[in-house]
């Protein structure tokens, strides 16, 4: 029971600290073909808040009338606008989309403060789970609360506005209406953003190597789907790396699992360090490692070089890659698999002429399929001779 507790409390504690994942979350609504659904319901948003504040105009509205109908028209226009935003311009940063709907909560907050009836100023308070739920999805649970603190405030005031009103019934009138305005914007979004939260992180989690931190083989057929409007319209041809540790099992036998864990571990960052920062890496096997990278071969053989001595040059236990190389065009993720077979084909091409070296494969076509294989295809490169053969 303690070790649920401390798991509870320690999901929570991590919780609490995520900052949210407001680009992970657009990209999931844009791999989906639901943006353009997004951007009108948003934008939607603007409008139906725009006609209900022309409403307000109709309404006893407190102070002088000719400034409160000046603040509702005001209103009106930034709602027009706010709408034209999410409909034509590009989609927000994420700054930006925190300071749009900050303004929401302070929009929402003066149009209860305008109401001369304290009644109808309390019910416009619920409209603070409109901008509360895209905070719940989009951002952490720290910038929903300071959402939720500022509609506390606003739905507790205008609460004791009533109570404090002349009306008989204005104090349980105030808790009940107070009540249901909390329920609403407050109460349910905390429990909604960590289940949405435990889901997500999930999701991610299985798209992860757990030793390594590496995307596993489905984060790299999930990259290559993301991914593909970038890798097919870019100059440069798609370059896939199979790096495969040489006798690894003999590591295994002779120092046992957990130094063997050790040699994936740091060969792994041995990798990261060796490939350019544009490059996706993933462990796709016990200790078989995929790179994808955007390069022409002459700068695709130059890193797997850089890759093959960073691995032999860590300390004992001493462990070498063979490391296949293959360059080709994309299309579609199908065409990638013509790349990867390729690839795959050249490192058994460097094991079988005795490891610890590079083989470049032929430029892959779409045309190629996989499983054929042909030794004639593959460039060897042996690290113990020199540049010119010797």
């Amino acid at each position: 029971m303690h070790v649920k507790s401390s798991d509870s409390e320690r999901l929570l504690r991590q919780w609490w600290n995520e900052p949210g994942d407001f680009l992970w979350v657009v990209e999931f609504f844009r791999l989906r073909g639901f943006m353009t659904a997004l951007r009108a319901t948003t934008g939607a948003g603007g409008v139906l808040t725009g006609l209900s504040l022309v409403c307000l105009l109709f309404e006893p509205l407190r102070g002088p009338r000719a400034v409160s109908h000046g603040v509702v028209i005001g209103m009106v226009v930034a709602s027009i606008a706010w709408a034209v935003f999410w409909w034509f311009f590009p989609w927000p940063t994420p700054r930006l989309s925190a300071a749009l709907f900050a303004q929401v909560d302070i929009g929402i907050a003066i149009a209860t403060a305008l109401h001369a009836d304290p009644l109808a100023a309390l019910s416009t308070t619920p409209l603070f789970a409109m901008p509360g739920a895209f905070i719940v999805f989009f951002y952490g649970p720290r910038l929903n609360a300071v959402h939720m603190a500022f509609a506390t405030v606003t739905i507790v005031a205008a609460a004791t506005s009533l109570a404090a009103s002349d009306r008989p019934d204005g104090v349980p009138l105030a808790i009940a209406k107070a009540l249901i305005a909390l329920t609403v914007t407050v109460g349910i979004f905390p429990s909604v953003q960590f289940g949405f939260w435990l889901v997500r992180n999930n999701s991610v989690e299985s798209l992860t190597d757990p030793l390594t931190d590496l995307a596993n083989r489905r984060g790299l057929s999930e990259y290559l789907t993301r991914r593909l409007d970038r890798l097919t319209s870019a100059a440069e041809p798609l370059c896939a790396f199979v790096i495969d540790l040489d006798g690894f099992k003999s590591i295994n036998d002779e120092y046992g699992h957990k130094i063997g864990d050790e040699v994936i571990t740091r060969t792994a960052e041995q990798i990261r360090a060796a490939v350019r920062s544009s490059a996706f890496v993933a462990r796709t096997g016990g200790e078989e490692f995929v790179v994808v990278d955007l390069l022409e071969p002459h700068a695709a053989a130059s890193i797997a070089e850089v890759i093959r001595s960073a691995i032999e040059a860590l300390d004992a236990p001493k462990a070498t890659a063979s490391v296949g190389v293959a360059v080709g065009t994309i299309d579609e993720v199908a065409h990638f698999d013509a790349i990867y077979a390729c690839a795959d084909e050249a490192m058994y091409a460097a094991k079988r002429n005795g490891g610890n070296r590079i083989a470049l494969g032929g430029p892959v076509h779409r045309a190629h399929t996989a499983g054929q294989r042909d030794e004639s295809r593959f460039r060897s490169t042996d690290p113990l001779l020199s540049a010119d053969g010797s």
